[in-house]
């Protein structure tokens, strides 16, 4: 190898980026071909692992030799066996196939373990959920398979579990690694020595505790396959159970298990309930959505299904869900669906169910069949102005959101006053409520109220031991016609969350307390003001698009784009010349502000948006 004294930098080494230049070298090819081939045809070169900081291309060195492999060049004597190893002329001996709870991750997994004249290959396939998508800790499980005096030699497969093919392109590959403690053996044992040592062993010794891995490439599982002379067991994402990798071990041929990994099984038995409860009668633009919607996600499904193989070279799929087959009344109802096109009709029912889906028991058969109408009512009718946003893709998206606070302060004592003590063990049976307790709040709930429009607020206990509340929190702008030019705007705690309402009193002398509508996407981030900015969508920023929305009557996009061009809620080079968004962003107290005020703000700095 040439060396730095020759003017050339030295290779570095095989798991360090190698730039263009050092895969040239590595790979065996001119430096002009490689950057020939960059500049015309990069899918003729392995796919780069990252980029440096001018954006130039960086490749590890295992990434190299197995792109050289694939396409028939040399790899360096550095890089892992399996690599450049001849095609098996018999099947690799199998030492090991079972399920297997591997000590050092304990993780529960399918392994085998292959033995062929280089060395062993183990394939490891984690079961059940593994809350991640890093295989690089559970791999050095495979430490636990085989003696430490094989670790060296060993090639570590992980294959990477697939979907119902939406194309016809099914390559299924694998991850790679090698084990990289080796112990300190003289020379290279033969495979009938390995054999005979691993029948010996004691599979629950606990070896592996300081084994570690390296990541060497993706490979196909046909390459892979070649090398042991074997088909790679592949699995489709979810059909990973124990359950079916035992009963795998009696074959090496794909069977079908019920589906419990797409979604037709809970669309067919919704579409069931909607037939059962005449849904096409009482709200036929609901069920007409639903149906045409169904019949989409079945046709995709169907094709999946035929563009996914159940075998390939040196793979084969080990189970599959079974093909959808609905009823034949449920079927001509799908062959039949037409969505109803007056969208007047379609807007009226997504109104009505919206109300009648959050009022539904959490237990009602019809809560999940509502939902989900409402979802494909809502994309029905922004697909009608998809390009052109209008009235009615802004009905999908105002209603209500959650929103969260601090329960404290002089504004929460003056909504209280507004608000009415439900009974909670009642109210956490509405589907609505149970949206408020979602993500473990059901465990730590309070109290539960309804403000004077009838929306839903709960107080929770935080970890910290702090009150706060989650409410339905309004984000269509209808309130505000309520507003006179008496209201004030306040908010009582500065920071990224705080209350926001509208205080206005009556002519009775009543204060009347409001929430300020959200943004209908992004309000959920929360209401603030004063130091500590959040430049995103939520805190002071959330506060001045919402209030931009309620002044002009515009949407969030419009109102964003409003805020960008007066240079309020960003960091730039300008100062900004909006009162509106100074008084939200500097303010240190409570938050005071005149409705009349806010909309002469708003009209200006909409005035100023549009010269800039």
């Amino acid at each position: 190898m040439t060396g730095a004294s020759d003017g050339i930098a030295p290779a570095p080494a095989r798991n360090h980026p190698h730039t263009l230049a050092q895969l040239a070298r590595r790979a065996g090819i001119s430096e002009g071909r490689a950057r020939g081939l960059y500049n015309t045809d990069r899918s003729r070169l392995p796919r780069p692992d990252r980029f440096d900081a001018d954006g130039k291309p960086l490749w590890f060195g295992p990434t190299i030799d197995a792109w050289s492999a694939h396409t028939g060049r040399a790899v360096p004597d550095d890089s892992l066996w399996l690599f450049s190893a001849p095609a098996a002329t018999e099947p690799a001996v199998e030492l090991l196939r079972r399920v297997v709870t591997v000590n050092i991750t304990g993780r529960t997994m399918f392994a085998i373990v292959w033995d062929t004249d280089r060395g062993h290959v183990i394939y490891l396939q984690p079961l059940g959920d593994t809350d991640t998508n890093d295989k690089g800790w559970m791999a050095v499980g495979a430490a636990d398979l085989i003696e430490p005096l094989w670790w060296y030699t060993a090639a570590v497969i992980m294959p990477v579990e697939e979907h119902l093919a939406l194309n016809t392109r099914f390559s299924p590959s694998a991850y790679v690694y090698r084990i990289t403690s080796r112990p300190a053996v003289a020379g290279e044992p033969q495979s009938e020595l390995r054999r005979r040592q691993h029948r010996s062993m004691d599979r629950t010794s606990g070896t592996a505790a300081d084994s570690a891995v390296e990541w060497q490439a993706h490979l196909d599982l046909a390459d892979v396959a070649k090398v042991i002379g074997r088909p790679i067991p592949l699995w489709i994402e979810g059909t990973r159970t124990v359950e079916n990798a035992e009963r795998s071990l009696a074959c090496t041929a794909t069977f079908t298990i019920p589906d419990t990994v797409t979604e037709w099984p809970a669309t067919q038995n919704r579409l069931e309930r909607a037939i059962t409860a005449n849904v096409a009668e009482r709200h036929p633009a609901a069920f007409a959505a639903l149906t045409a919607d169904a019949a989409d996600r079945l046709r995709t499904l169907r094709t999946a299904h035929e563009n996914t193989p159940s075998s390939g070279e040196g793979w084969y799929l080990v189970a599959r869900p079974a093909q959808p087959a609905p009823p034949v009344e449920l079927e001509q109802a799908l062959t039949a669906a037409t969505p109803v096109t007056d969208l007047d009709v379609v807007a009226g029912e997504l109104t009505e169910l919206r109300t009648l889906e959050g009022d539904l028991d959490v237990e009602d058969p019809l809560g999940e069949v509502y939902e989900e109408a409402i979802d494909a009512l809502g994309r029905q009718l922004r697909l009608a102005e998809k390009g052109n946003p209008g009235r009615y893709t802004e009905l999908t998206e105002t209603g209500t959101a959650i929103y969260s606070a601090p329960w404290r302060g002089p504004l929460v004592d003056a909504w209280r006053v507004n608000l009415t003590t439900v009974e909670l063990d009642q109210a956490r049976h509405l589907r609505r409520v149970q949206r408020l307790l979602a993500d473990g709040f059901d465990e730590t709930v309070l109290n539960a109220y309804r403000d004077a429009d009838g929306r839903y607020i709960v107080t929770v206990r935080l970890t910290g031991g702090d009150t706060w509340f989650r409410a339905e929190w309004p984000t269509a702008l209808d309130v505000v016609d309520t507003w006179t030019d008496e209201t004030i705007l306040a908010g009582d705690e500065s920071g990224s969350s705080t209350v926001f309402l509208a205080l206005t009193f009556t002519p009775e002398g009543r204060l009347r307390t409001a929430p300020v509508p959200m943004q209908p996407r992004n309000g959920n981030e929360g209401f603030g003001y004063g130091d500590g900015y959040d430049y995103g969508y939520g805190g002071p920023a959330g506060t001045y698009i919402a209030l931009l929305r309620c002044a002009l009557g515009i949407t969030e996009d419009e109102a964003g784009r409003i805020a960008r061009a007066s240079h309020a809620t960003r960091r730039t080079g300008d100062e900004s010349t909006s009162r509106l968004w100074e008084a939200i962003s500097t303010t240190k107290g409570p938050l005071r502000l005149s409705w009349p005020w806010v909309e002469q703000c708003a009209r200006d700095d909409r005035e100023t948006a549009a010269e800039a």
